[in-house]
């Protein structure tokens, strides 16, 4: 293996025709040609001799190995990222960029509407957000990568302080007109039959499965896997599964013709929380972020109670 020639510029066209789930999509983005695009993951593959990405009904879903690679190629991209970012601030004391790691549901319910509300306060924030949905949102913080982080993950750590937000309940996204096509709370007994879109081992989306197993005795069976939340949209949309997520990413995803409701199982839920370094002192950008995200939690339980723990 080449070990030192893995250009980030290789990861970086993996990472977003992954997100972007098309070659000529990616391309766009990175104002690349789609060969180009191809050719770099092709280039990626040889040099690490793993197969990165497959297709499943037109879907671009990871290959176990590169389920296994993905932490690592999404710290490389933060790093470069963060050069970036140090650089552009540099000799610009009047622009304060505030670093933020948070998933994708997040920035939608909370981060989203706070910086709407924000804009017309003369705000100095310019926000950088970064999309961390697993445990590397804490190395992140620890690192100084970012200011804090929204995160749902359950883990703690002395050196970071931690406030939680709000509650989420688990529900199944399903196309409209299935057989769980209804009104109200959805019993696991009527899930089983139905092939699920499986998670990565290490998410919440997982914890939800093992906990619903566990009550009803039973074992799902599954119809893929992934990792990311644009994913999942594009398998249960095609008519591959359904699949069982927090509340607040299931109302996300579960639009144009797909739609969800919550599970019926006890005392199981999402944590999500906003961690910083213990004791970091925030800019006042930041923290006038910072309790903007406070103030919209609060109201976001009452917006939507049906999915949202109080």
């Amino acid at each position: 293996m080449q070990r030192y020639n893995i250009s980030p510029s290789l990861v970086k066209s993996f990472l977003t025709v992954l997100r972007m789930q098309s070659h000529t999509k990616a391309a766009q983005a990175l104002n690349l040609t789609q060969p180009a695009v191809s050719q770099h993951i092709s280039r990626l593959e040889d040099l690490l001799n793993v197969k990165l990405l497959e297709r499943s009904r037109g879907a671009v879903v990871l290959t176990q190995e590169a389920q296994a690679l993905l932490p690592d190629f999404e710290r490389l991209e933060r790093s470069i990222d963060m050069i970036f970012d140090k650089a552009r601030t540099v000799g610009h004391e009047d622009q304060q960029t505030v670093r933020i790691a948070t998933p994708t549901s997040l920035v939608f319910h909370l981060l989203g509407p706070v910086l709407t509300e924000i804009q017309g306060e003369n705000n100095q924030a310019f926000p950088v957000i970064r999309e961390v949905d697993n445990f590397s949102v804490y190395d992140a913080v620890r690192a100084g990568e970012v200011d804090f982080a929204l995160t749902s993950m359950t883990g703690r750590d002395a050196e970071l302080s931690h406030i939680t937000l709000l509650k989420d309940r688990p529900c199944v996204v399903f196309p409209a007109g299935h057989e769980i096509d209804g009104k109200g709370e959805v019993e696991i007994d009527e899930i089983l039959p139905h092939k699920l879109i499986r998670p990565p081992p290490d998410t919440i989306s997982n914890t939800f499965i093992n906990a619903c197993q566990k009550s009803a005795n039973c074992q799902f069976a599954y119809a893929a896997e992934s990792g990311r939340l644009m994913t999942f949209e594009v398998l249960v949309r095609a008519g591959i599964g359904v699949v069982i997520l927090p509340g607040l990413s299931a109302h996300l995803i579960a639009q144009n013709n797909l739609k969800y409701r919550p599970l019926k199982i006890d005392s199981v839920y999402r944590s999500c929380q906003l961690i910083k370094a213990y004791g970091k002192r925030l800019s006042p950008p930041a923290q006038r972020l910072v309790d903007a995200i406070k103030e919209r939690a609060k109201h976001l339980a009452i917006e939507y109670p049906d999915f949202l723990v109080s």
